[in-house]
């Protein structure tokens, strides 16, 4: 993940230069700061994990992701109270069946914590001069026991962050218009997941990065480490965007989902093999893997087109 982003980066700086000098985007990095990470675990559920009404981790398909962390800086606007929701849902039983409910053994824990430190985004965070790092636990929550299967469970809680661990600034969707009642707001999207799609279709590297320029300033913006980094890239990062993609798991039926207090819209997939995820998944004739596509899309203030906030 943390390599994706880095060859976002560079393909951004690559843009820039192309562009007057009067429309740059420059990012403030911060050598050195506090990362902010959201740590894991589940059993036999689907979940939803939201950090201030935005998702940070969304699983929806077949086994577990336990255990694993990500960084959740970009989701952190201003200090003081950050907002935790964890959605449970039933399990998948196989790649086109949903469990009816959820079990009693159906649970989701997370572990919130900031780290300080410089940080090198190929070998993960540089350590002190004993070799660990500096680290302070935030919040552990785990959902309460299942009495009785049912279909569906959300939990609250939350935890704080102290002004002076937030050394960037960066908008996000703060200010953004509300979208829920556009009436426009269905058609306006579809056409830009279309648009989207096109882009990856025929390769279209600098409009691609284009689409993306704001999501990736905030991301870069927000998360401690030293552009100095950057020449490890390798080459085929740095190429992905003009791989020809094409998309497989046509999703045929897909909703709307709205987030950050309906400023932030985006489509799921309802069909069942894809559920919950985007309905863009593609691949390349370089590599069988395939990516799906997941963005969230916003209105600036005094805008009237959508941009990829996240």
């Amino acid at each position: 993940m943390r390599l994706y982003f880095l060859f976002l980066l560079v393909a951004l700086s690559f843009h820039s230069c192309a562009q007057n000098k009067s429309e740059m985007k420059e990012i403030q990095y911060q050598k050195e700061g506090m990362l902010f990470e959201l740590k894991y675990q589940h059993a036999e559920c689907s979940y939803e994990i939201l950090v201030n009404d935005m998702p940070v981790m969304i699983h929806f398909g077949l086994g577990e992701r336990s255990g694993l962390t990500v960084d959740i800086n970009q989701y952190i606007l201003k200090p003081g109270k950050q907002e935790v929701m964890i959605r449970m849902f039933p399990s998948k039983k196989d790649e086109n069946t949903f469990s009816s409910s959820l079990t009693l053994d159906s649970f989701v824990k997370i572990t919130i914590g900031k780290i300080i430190g410089s940080s090198d985004p190929m070998l993960g965070w540089n350590k002190r001069a004993k070799g660990e790092k500096v680290q302070w636990e935030l919040l552990t929550y785990q959902t309460p026991k299942i009495e009785k299967p049912v279909a569906y469970a959300e939990y609250k809680t939350s935890f704080e962050v102290d002004p002076k661990d937030i050394t960037w600034k960066i908008k996000g969707w703060g200010e953004s218009q509300n979208l829920k009642n556009d009436p426009n707001i269905r058609k306006e999207v579809d056409a830009f997941y279309e648009d989207f799609k096109k882009t990856l279709e025929s390769g279209n590297q600098s409009k691609y990065v284009s689409m993306l320029q704001n999501s990736i300033y905030e991301e870069a913006a927000s998360t401690p480490w030293d552009k100095n980094a950057l020449p490890q890239i390798t080459k085929n990062m740095t190429e992905y965007a003009n791989e020809k993609r094409s998309f497989i798991y046509p999703c045929k039926n897909a909703e709307l989902k709205f987030f950050g207090d309906g400023k932030v819209v985006m489509l799921v997939c309802t069909d069942m093999l894809t559920f919950g995820y985007s309905p863009l998944i593609s691949k390349s004739a370089k590599s069988m893997m395939p990516k799906a596509h997941t963005f969230y899309l916003h209105k600036p203030k005094g805008s009237d087109k959508l941009e990829i906030i996240r």
